[in-house]
């Protein structure tokens, strides 16, 4: 996908919902230590808290972030305005995608028992759009939609909403190592 086309994809969603989560056909209801068991970020440099819902067909996946008041970033970004990171929720929305490549390559609805951490290299932000601020206290729901997964590379665009709004878009870009 070359700049232009990425540019206007994320142009074209950066005032609607990629898809609208309550439609999906599969509901999940992980946490924290399930999402451990297959992607390997950990605290606190884990940004996603629950996966939601998720299409295996569509290549879809909805969860969630809650936004901690007490979070140490406000302390710096920025004390006159508490407002969450671009970087960390563009991570939040990749994080989100690797879970649902777990689900994709596995064929599956569940997380097995088994389950280890798939292993990637990031290797582009191929762009990101932060249009609504992210505050202290704010559950944002995270969607990713595949646009291409070859076993090899797997390319997601997602989105944060916050408040019932866009608050950022972006499409990035992994290498699975396993």
């Amino acid at each position: 996908m070359d700049a232009a086309s990425t540019e206007a994809l994320l142009k074209s969603f950066r005032k609607k919902p990629l898809f609208d989560k309550d439609q999906l056909p599969v509901t999940l209801n992980y946490g924290e230590a399930d999402i451990k068991k297959i992607i390997p970020h950990r605290s606190p440099l884990l940004y996603v808290d629950k996966l939601d819902t998720y299409d295996p067909n569509e290549g879809l996946m909805a969860g969630r972030r809650l936004i901690a008041k007490d979070d140490p970033v406000f302390l710096g970004h920025f004390p006159d305005f508490a407002v969450y990171p671009g970087n960390f929720t563009v991570e939040s929305i990749g994080q989100l995608g690797l879970c649902m490549y777990y689900f994709v390559a596995n064929n599956r609805n569940d997380i097995a028992d088994d389950a280890k951490p798939i292993q990637l290299r990031a290797t582009r932000i191929m762009g990101a759009l932060f249009i609504e601020p992210i505050l202290p206290g704010d559950e944002v729901v995270l969607l990713a939609k595949r646009l291409s997964f070859d076993g090899y590379f797997a390319t997601v665009i997602g989105q944060a909403i916050v408040r019932g709004k866009v608050a950022v878009v972006t499409c990035g870009e992994v290498m699975i190592i396993d």
